[in-house]
């Protein structure tokens, strides 16, 4: 899966600090070459910002970004 600028999500499992349940819409993501860097930046309703940095040196990391669909599903508004 792979996650669009500009859609809105639901959190379907808790994942770093974003809870089950919730609803985020993507406004900015990004990788940086030199850190090796997945960046994610979301907002909700309320104007409230979240981010998530996965990187390619974390196992971890990787993980959650090859599997994003296990912790988001898009959704219409």
């Amino acid at each position: 899966m792979e996650l669009q600028v500009g859609k809105s999500y639901r959190v379907k499992n808790d994942v770093f600090n974003f809870k089950a349940g919730e609803v985020w819409s993507l406004v900015r993501e990004g990788y940086q070459i030199y850190y090796g860097e997945h960046n994610f930046a979301f907002a909700n309703t309320e104007k409230s910002c979240n981010h998530i940095v996965l990187r390619d040196a974390s196992e971890e990391d990787m993980e959650i970004y090859s599997h994003l669909d296990r912790y988001f599903e898009e959704i219409e508004e």
